[in-house]
């Protein structure tokens, strides 16, 4: 599937890179990229490979010493929303809640991450990893969310540093 194409490109980029291609060099947005793309495998068959690639290159990104940011942990919440059966409550707490944490000690917590968290894990255990049912990050506290760029024009930031042209 999808997920198996990316994480194939991905190699082969990284391939690239260790040969002599600086110009190829797998970053954020390359990872997250290959991520998203094993959130929304589309066959039932292939989400268990989906599941393990993207935490495979999860694990990669964070031993190359790529910077995870508010994209990966929304996507890997998707991983999890997608990949799981939904009857597993307890295995998508308990891994929501260790991504979670990891999320906030980074300080990237965002309304995507909380929407995506949202749809992982029941309202209790939501009130319980965020302290209420807000699904606004403006009401967290200010180290979750440190690394968030601050709205800008009175619009919502998904990451941008730079703001609406005027």
């Amino acid at each position: 599937g999808a997920a198996v194409r990316a994480e194939r490109l991905l190699s082969l980029m990284q391939k690239e890179h260790d040969q002599g291609n600086k110009s190829v060099k797998p970053n954020t947005v390359t990872y997250n990229s290959v991520i998203s793309a094993c959130a929304y495998s589309k066959h039932s068959d292939d989400r268990k490979d989906a599941f393990e690639i993207a935490f495979r290159v999860f694990k990669q990104m964070t031993l190359k010493e790529v910077t995870p940011n508010a994209v990966t942990y929304t996507s890997l919440l998707n991983v999890y929303r997608n990949c799981l059966s939904t009857t597993d409550k307890e295995n998508r707490f308990l891994l929501s809640q260790y991504l979670f944490k990891e999320c906030s000690k980074a300080g990237f917590v965002n309304d995507y991450v909380l929407g995506a968290l949202k749809k992982v894990v029941t309202k209790e255990q939501y009130i319980q990893l965020v302290g209420s049912g807000e699904q606004n990050s403006s009401n967290l506290p200010s180290v979750w969310t440190r690394m968030i760029p601050k709205r800008l024009n009175g619009r919502k930031s998904v990451g941008s540093k730079y703001s609406k042209r005027e």
